[in-house]
């Protein structure tokens, strides 16, 4: 939760007041969805709570007839403090991020040394994939860029260039992976112990 807290306190800070679909629409600019488990229902869950955990209030609603009622809000001060809090949290603190690809190599040996080595180049090339749109995308953002234009703001390039070398590291941990297993390194399913 603490992702989406500053997530949703950041872009509110910047935007208030703002609605949720506003804010919904910022955040997916960003394109939170591919590098946080930050899902777009999950904003409209975590501005309920902030709520009520009197981190924003309510700033007004818009009515517009034949659509449902908008609300719009602003960051209280305990709002700020908590955003700042989580925002020095995140710059200060390095913790492993969630990798499902860590438990399995712990259980690599069940499967097949093919089937290792198609998923690992099928991964390769999803990386690769990846990292080019990743760089397509850091290079739509126009210098410049505040955000106010439905464009990302500029800075949000270096969330881009983060993941793009997150990613490029792990093409290459896969590549001398590839060459150790090929060469014969460890013993998978169906093979026979070296004498």
């Amino acid at each position: 939760m603490s992702t989406t807290r500053l997530l949703v306190l950041g872009v509110l800070r910047f935007m208030q007041p703002c609605h949720g679909y506003e804010l919904r629409r910022e955040l997916m600019t960003w394109q939170i969805e591919d590098w946080t488990n930050v899902k777009p229902g999950s904003i409209y869950s975590a501005l309920k709570t902030l709520e009520k955990d009197g981190l924003i209030a309510s700033a007004g609603a818009d009515r517009t007839p034949g659509r449902p009622e908008r609300i719009s809000y602003r960051l209280t001060a305990e709002g700020e403090r908590e955003f700042q809090l989580l925002l020095r949290e995140s710059w200060w603190r390095v913790a492993n991020p969630i990798e499902p690809l860590a438990p399995a190599l712990g259980f690599m040996l069940t499967l097949t040394r093919d089937e290792v080595i198609a998923a690992v180049e099928s991964r390769i090339v999803q990386l690769q994939v990846m990292v080019r749109e990743l760089v397509l995308q850091r290079a739509a953002i126009p210098d410049g860029a505040t955000g106010e234009d439905d464009d990302p703001p500029e800075h949000v390039r270096e969330m881009f260039s983060f993941l793009e070398m997150r990613h490029s590291a792990e093409i290459e941990w896969a590549g001398g992976y590839l060459k150790r297993i090929r060469s014969g390194s460890y013993v998978f399913a169906g093979e026979s112990q070296p004498s």
